[in-house]
């Protein structure tokens, strides 16, 4: 279980401390609770923890705040395109062995993890499926 991202926010919160950076600070002790939360006060894996990220990141874009987005995006996987979905679809995956194509969509999510979305990966699926 790797908890990179929790302890990450961890250290934000240390050097907003030694910086007098309220803002930071404030806000990764707002993410931390948010971990704390969902861990039951322990650290909790990277996959749950993107998870958590990407919520507070609907929030604040929502809130229209740029600071939380810009904090949030340094923690966040960048989400491959759907080309580069496909291309990996395309290499990996053998339709015939699945009772029907959709049914790939979550061995596709677990091996390329928090990088493609589920919602993303279905579209493509059914792209393919239809060609």
């Amino acid at each position: 279980m790797s908890t990179g991202i929790y302890d990450a926010i961890k250290k934000e919160i240390v050097q907003g401390m030694k910086q007098g950076d309220a803002q930071v600070r404030d806000f990764a002790r707002v993410v931390k609770a948010e971990f704390d939360r969902k861990g039951d006060g322990r650290a909790i894996d990277d996959a749950d923890a993107v998870k958590i990220l990407k919520a507070l990141r609907v929030s604040a874009e929502e809130n229209k705040n740029t600071f939380e987005i810009e904090f949030l995006d340094k923690y966040l996987p960048k989400e491959l395109s759907e080309a580069e979905i496909e291309a990996w679809i395309k290499a990996n995956i053998d339709f015939p062995q699945f009772k029907a194509p959709v049914a790939a969509i979550g061995t596709v999510t677990k091996a390329l993890g928090p990088a493609a979305p589920g919602n993303i990966v279905r579209v493509v699926i059914e792209r393919l499926a239809k060609k």
